[in-house]
């Protein structure tokens, strides 16, 4: 062998020690370092996985009625791994299955094939293993066809299954929720965590999203091992499913039955398109909400087996009033002169009025070039602050909102500097809930909007360009030439000057109008509460407590507070005084809807508003609590569209408080006291009811004593109003119409002097 040879030989040699010690290297990557991962890969390849469903956790309301829960339905179901066996992959048994159930066959093909990018619905997301639900609330008959005759509908099975329910169909529908497929998206970030499978069913909406981990439960997985052929070979392991548990609620039933058919009937009254309305009730002492309502609504039933396109463009059409909408928590708009107990704090509590101390109450107040009028130019004179309430007079907030703002410098667009402005208002607004969520448990609450000078100068550098866009080429698309004009001039002086805070909203703030103050009928009623009980703002809670499928009580949800007011006990009590003259001294805005009402049993605390709107009707607002001496309730109504408080909204109040008290009827609320214990859920899955333990004690100095389940029937229409159903009373006061919306969705962003 010569040299040449020797060399090759070598080099051989290298190359194939060098293959040999690759190969190694590989197999102990492949076998010892991750030998692991592959075993469970292999292992996956091998076992497939089929759900079953746990029994969702009921909702029950304060008294243990049912609000959401479970029925039985008989369920026909394909297993594809069993149809896919036969020779004709199953065609034969799907075509009697169609006769049996009376759908088409080609219906049933789509319904069982697998969804993919190209499939698209109808067709199955589920596993491949699970067997697929073709046939919901079959009869008893279609049901035993199958059972009974195996050898014709092999790979076919009918059992029953849990399908949920809404036993007071739209009853309390935003609060509530509704279920849906859970989506890839959810699958890929919280599969693991949440315990998600293809098929699983997920709240995505109100009580339902918000508890599901509790609702839910944990599925049952069965680990079926297949061969290579994906034929099940047999059972790997099972593991049962375990129920979920049930949420009791401080929501009462009858409560919220009255709160909606009360503004349903006011709605009713109006007549015109698809009109809107929100009611809540909410527990003084602990911020637990007894009821919330809000028109339209919708069944949550619809959802159930899935929503059809149709279906679900309808309940989002603002034409159909945007069904879907909850527009206690999730709309807002301005307050009107339900605002005017919060400036009675600003002025006693920061610009140094006394309780004793009167006030001009004239028909006019001009500021600048800007004449504001009381409501229909009502004069009062000389006034305290508690008749300013009783009456609403509008000048002397005004007056009060206009010097604090020149001891904040005015437009502050001179030489300066100026000191940081105090902005009381806009201050105590914050302080009272207002321009933040109220953190209810509920998903997507607004903010609303409070504006400050910061604010509005932030808004107009983001707008500045629309509008001298808009000041130049107008408004188009609008059709009234008035209102398209009146527009442009809106935008140019915003275009110019739109960053200034200026003397005109500073005085529409004071009474709850204006583009810089928007809230939610929730926000109002939580900042009532805080009013009521002397200075603590609390979390609004649906959630009572949440009680196993055994009995036992898991979670109990008590009261959070959020906050304290900055006004003193002896400010509040002076307000607490004025709102209850509301309802029963002469003059007093509230006085014609209460003039029947067992006042010395019950007194009832409370503000009408009008917030006027550009464009729409006027929205009727009022805001109450009652016992007056001994708050227990605050219950806030909001009807948009509609007209003055006194007119709709306080008769609406009126009839929530006769559900409560049981004036004229059964009492929802017997003893005037929330239930003071938990229903009880036995083993069986009865339940219960909860019982009063806590009965309407002496509401104060000069109130009566011992529990009352029912008390003389008082009007809903007060005397003198001529056979009418809501009958023209004293209103309050308003200003000019503002470009303020009415009570709808929020927008991001405050609205401004003209449409961007």
């Amino acid at each position: 062998m010569n040299d040449r040879m020797r060399v090759r030989v070598l080099l051989l040699r290298v190359v194939v020690l060098s293959l040999l010690v690759t190969l190694g290297a590989r197999l102990w990557v492949l076998q010892i370092l991750d030998g692991d991962h592959y075993r469970q890969v292999a292992e996956t390849n091998r076992v497939r996985e089929v759900v079953t469903p746990a029994t969702r956790g009921m909702i029950l309301d304060d008294h243990g009625q049912p609000l959401v829960r479970n029925r039985t339905s008989l369920v026909i179901s394909v297993n594809r791994s069993a149809t896919d066996r036969q020779p004709d992959r199953g065609k034969a048994v799907l075509t009697r299955l169609a006769g049996v159930i009376n759908t088409p066959a080609d219906d049933l093909v789509k319904r069982i094939r697998f969804c993919t990018a190209q499939v698209k619905p109808p067709c199955w997301n589920g596993s491949p293993y699970q067997p697929v639900p073709v046939a919901k609330d079959v009869s008893p008959a279609q049901a035993l066809a199958v059972i009974e005759h195996p050898d014709r509908f092999p790979g076919v099975s009918a059992d029953l299954q849990a399908v949920r329910e809404y036993p007071q169909g739209s009853l309390a529908a935003h609060e509530l929720g509704y279920l849906a497929p859970v989506t890839q998206d959810q699958l890929d970030k919280q599969g693991d965590e949440k315990g998600y499978h293809l098929n699983s069913l997920i709240g995505v909406a109100g009580l339902e999203s918000t508890y599901d981990d509790q609702l839910r439960g944990t599925d049952g997985v069965q680990r079926l091992e297949v061969d290579r052929f994906g034929r099940v070979a047999g059972t790997a392991s099972t593991t049962e499913p375990a129920s979920g548990d049930h949420l009791v609620l401080n929501l009462d039933l009858g409560v919220q039955q009255a709160a909606e058919q009360a503004l349903q009937d006011t709605i009713n009254s109006l007549g015109g398109g698809s009109r809107t309305g929100s009611a809540v009730v909410l527990n003084a002492r602990t911020g637990g909400v007894v009821a919330m309502a809000s028109l339209p609504s919708y069944n949550p039933s619809v959802f159930v087996g899935g929503v059809s396109e149709q279906d679900y463009r309808a309940l989002s059409d603002p034409a159909n009033g945007i069904p879907l909408l909850s527009r206690v928590y999730q709309g807002s708009g301005a307050a009107g002169s339900t605002f005017k107990p919060i400036s009675t704090a600003v002025a006693m509590q920061n610009l140094g009025a006394r309780g004793d101390q009167r006030f001009l109450c004239s028909q006019t107040l001009q500021i600048g070039d800007q004449i504001f009028h009381n409501f229909d130019g009502e004069s009062a004179g000389p006034i305290t602050l508690h008749q300013a309430l009783v009456i609403s007079c509008d000048v002397i907030f005004d007056q009060f909102a206009y010097d604090s703002w020149l001891g904040d410098g005015g437009l502050r667009n001179g030489r300066g500097p100026y000191a940081p402005p105090k902005e009381y208002f806009v201050r105590m607004a914050e302080a009272m809930g207002f321009g933040r969520g109220t953190g209810i448990d509920l998903p997507g609450e607004t903010k609303g909007s409070v504006v400050d000078r910061a604010d509005a100068k932030a808004i107009w550098e983001e707008l500045k360009d629309s509008y001298c866009r808009r000041a130049k080429n107008g408004y188009p698309e609008e059709t009234d030439p008035a209102k398209a004009e009146r527009f442009r001039k809106y935008a140019a002086e915003a275009c110019v000057d739109g960053y200034l805070y200026n003397a005109g909203a500073a005085t529409q703030f004071a009474i709850g109008q204006g583009q810089y103050l928007s809230v939610s009928p929730l926000q109002l009623a939580n900042a009532y509460v805080a009013i009521a009980n002397g200075g603590t703002l609390y979390r609004p809670t649906l959630a009572k407590a949440a009680i196993s499928p055994e009995g036992k009580v898991v979670q109990t949800f008590q009261p959070h507070r959020t906050g304290t007011l900055p006004v003193s006990p002896e400010i509040l009590g002076y307000i607490r005084d004025s709102l209850r003259g509301v309802t029963t001294e002469p003059g007093g805005t509230g006085t014609g809807v209460f003039a029947d009402w067992p006042s010395a049993t019950i007194p009832i605390a409370g503000k009408t508003g009008t917030a006027e709107v550009e464009g729409r009707g006027d929205t009727s607002w009022f805001a109450s609590f009652a016992p007056a001496n001994d708050p227990q309730y605050v219950v806030v109504v909001s009807i948009p569209d509609s007209g003055t408080g006194a007119e709709y909204a306080a008769p609406v109040a009126k009839r929530i408080y006769q559900a409560i008290y049981g004036v004229g009827q059964p009492a929802a609320q017997p003893g005037g006291r929330p239930p003071g214990a938990l229903p009880r859920i036995n083993r069986d899955g009865t339940i219960a009811a909860a019982t009063t333990s806590d009965p309407l004690r002496p509401l104060g100095p000069g109130g009566t004593s011992s529990a009352v389940t029912s008390i003389p029937a008082a009007s809903a229409t007060p005397p003198n109003s001529a056979g009418a159903l809501l009958p023209a009373l004293v209103t309050t006061p308003t200003k000019a119409p503002v470009t303020t919306p009415a009570v709808t969705g929020a927008p991001t962003s405050p609205p401004s002097r003209a449409p961007p």
